[in-house]
């Protein structure tokens, strides 16, 4: 099929071919070499520092556990381990499909879990991915004319280290092969034994003076020694004195004890009894202080009631007084209409039946109206006629039935 376009269209597949050329013509031009390529390893390197141990110690304190913690982790291919003093290094390698990133999660989650059960001298686990770039970029082999080892390794340190390490995108400098100068002392074994017994020689002298001062010491501690049993006789014999005193006193102290007790008990008693007169007491003093409250009450409701009586009674008084004053009004009325024999002017016949109607009944006519008023009888007398007017009060003291037939306009 392939044949048989080609020769059907034979300009389209040229201009193909010629396409493809080109592209790979600029592609080879533009591409660049990378002498060293980023390459993503199967390996890990677990570095952990115990300082002060032999590999033994290293090996079965550090190594071991974590090449225990470290088989279990996922598409591990092989665990190898080198232990040194001080320093146990462990190396695992894992498939080709890999992800390191993940990996490396999954030791540090497994060597966190075994960091508690080692001594507290042990360093933390390095974990470290190998990588081309860790890798040595340039190794340069150097001298200085003129110098020995040691100053050459100097000037390295001090000149040649810190400018190379300056320069931009070194990532680390390391330096091997350098020597450093120490110093070792030797001692004259001769001249050491002649010092050793110049001093055992002063040592015996005064070891000497020292033996004697210790056996006039002695002598004064047995003599003291001696002095001190017979201090320690008499103060038995004082002892047993004292005993016998303190005998004595406890005796008598418990006798003390004993009457304290029972006067302690009469007092309690007492207290009592004080305290249940105490609450009596405070109990009539509350009584006394209502019953003191509820008279004085009493006492002025009565001061009330009297002044009430007092005032009544002025009331009674004014009120027959005004009453005597009305029933002699109501005379003199009477009288006056004995002697009112014929109607008034200006009023027909049955205006004046009415009135007298009105009079008899106990009603009086007011301004058109009808109005029965209960309780008292009083009389106007006017230019043009007199009205006999029947009151009545409704009043709840007399005080209150003076006053408002006070305000009657007679």
């Amino acid at each position: 099929m392939l044949s048989r376009f080609s020769v059907k269209k034979p300009y389209t597949v040229v201009v193909a071919v010629v396409l493809v050329l080109i592209l790979g013509v600029v592609s080879f031009t533009k591409m660049n070499t990378d002498l060293l390529p980023s390459m993503n390893l199967p390996y890990a390197i677990v570095m952990t520092t115990y300082p002060g141990a032999s590999p033994e110690a290293v090996e079965e304190a550090v190594t071991k556990p974590i090449e225990q913690s470290m088989a279990t982790v996922s598409n591990i291919k092989n665990v190898s381990s080198v232990s040194r003093e001080n320093v146990s290094m462990v190396i695992l390698e894992f498939g080709e499909t890999t992800n390191m990133d993940s990996v490396t999660l999954e030791m540090r989650e497994n060597l966190d879990q075994i960091k508690g059960y080692w001594d507290d001298t042990v360093g933390n686990p390095i974990i470290m991915k190998l990588n081309p770039d860790m890798m040595p970029i340039i190794v340069v082999a150097a001298d200085v004319e003129g110098k020995t080892a040691s100053q050459v390794t100097d000037y390295m340190e001090e000149a040649i280290l810190p400018d190379i390490e300056s320069i931009d995108g070194v990532a680390r400098v390391s330096v091997s092969g350098d020597v450093t100068e120490r110093i070792q002392v030797e001692i004259n074994q001769e001249k050491l034994d002649a010092m050793n017994q110049k001093v055992q020689d002063a040592i015996a002298g005064q070891f000497s003076e020292k033996e004697q001062e210790l056996e006039d010491a002695q002598s004064e501690l047995d003599s003291g020694k001696a002095e001190l049993e017979k201090a320690q006789t008499q103060l038995e014999k004082g002892q047993d004195e004292a005993a016998s005193q303190i005998g004595q006193g406890s005796a008598q102290l418990g006798q003390a004890q004993s009457e304290l007790t029972k006067n302690a008990a009469e007092v309690d008693i007492q207290l009592q009894n004080l305290e249940s007169k105490q609450a009596e007491l405070d109990t009539q003093k509350k009584l006394l202080t209502e019953t003191e409250t509820m008279l004085n009450e009493t006492i002025q409701r009565l001061t009330e009631t009297k002044n009430q009586i007092g005032q009544a009674q002025e009331g009674q008084q004014r009120l027959q007084d005004a009453i005597a004053a009305i029933d002699a009004q109501i005379e003199n009325l009477q009288q006056q209409i004995e002697g009112m024999t014929e109607k008034p002017e200006g009023m027909t016949e049955e205006q004046w039946q009415y009135e007298i109607k009105a009079v008899e009944d106990g009603k009086v006519s007011f301004l058109g109206d009808e109005t029965a008023i209960p309780r008292a009888n009083i009389f106007l007398r006017t230019t043009e006629r007199v009205l006999l007017v029947v009151v009545r009060f409704k009043a709840t003291s007399f005080e209150e039935l003076f006053e408002k037939t006070k305000a009657l306009p007679w």
